[in-house]
């Protein structure tokens, strides 16, 4: 049985959403922003008009709050694995739906 009480327990899907919230998401972001120069790794797009860019989890959010027993935002906080800047990428939008850490292509996989 759970330790915690009922309306302690959050969904790792809701607990992606709130750690994308998180102060040290966006110094993630940043930190990868800054080290691939704002350019997609893939087709060296630069962020502009035309493309946006954004910072990519190479192991999915998902699975690290998984692998890592996270289960709160406060474990979060203090999970290393979360803010390794080694684990980021900047993409532009068109190739960062392409990859399996999209966020959007686990929505769609279940509906197939």
């Amino acid at each position: 049985m759970n330790s915690k009480p009922l309306d302690k327990v959050v969904s790792v899907s809701n607990l992606v959403r709130l750690i994308r919230r998180m102060n040290e998401y966006e110094n993630w972001k940043r930190a990868v922003f800054l080290r691939d120069r704002f350019t997609c790794q893939h087709c060296g797009a630069r962020n502009g008009r035309k493309r946006v860019i954004e910072a990519d989890h190479i192991i999915s959010i998902t699975l690290l709050v998984k692998e890592n027993k996270v289960d709160s935002v406060e474990s979060a906080s203090s999970c290393n694995a979360l803010w390794d800047v080694n684990n980021g990428r900047t993409l532009c939008h068109s190739c960062h739906e392409k990859t399996e850490s999209y966020p959007g292509r686990f929505v769609s996989n279940t509906k197939r």
